[in-house]
């Protein structure tokens, strides 16, 4: 028996990709992150433009892997970058 304070959702369906999409999006909050399932591409891009410290250090803009969990590497180490060559504070 359920809780009749517990919402159920019949007919939903929650696929893999959209769990790893969700995951993304938490762990990385300063990026907007798709999955184009067609073509098997997983893309993100950055919600600020890049200061031209950040260009000259490698950041990027736009990023597109062929798996969630290649995008998701990708994006730690566009972290680490864009902390290490961000804007210098005062």
């Amino acid at each position: 028996m359920t809780d009749p304070e517990t919402p159920i959702l019949e007919g939903v369906l929650i696929t893999r990709q959209q769990c790893q999409l969700a995951a993304l999006e938490q762990t990385f909050p300063g990026w907007h992150v798709t999955h184009d399932p067609v073509l098997s591409r997983w893309t993100a891009i950055r919600h600020t433009p890049l200061s031209e410290r950040e260009r000259r250090g490698g950041v990027r803009y736009m990023l597109t892997y062929p798996s969630a969990e290649a995008l998701g590497s990708a994006l730690a180490d566009q972290v680490e970058l864009a902390h290490t060559y961000g804007p210098t504070r005062p």
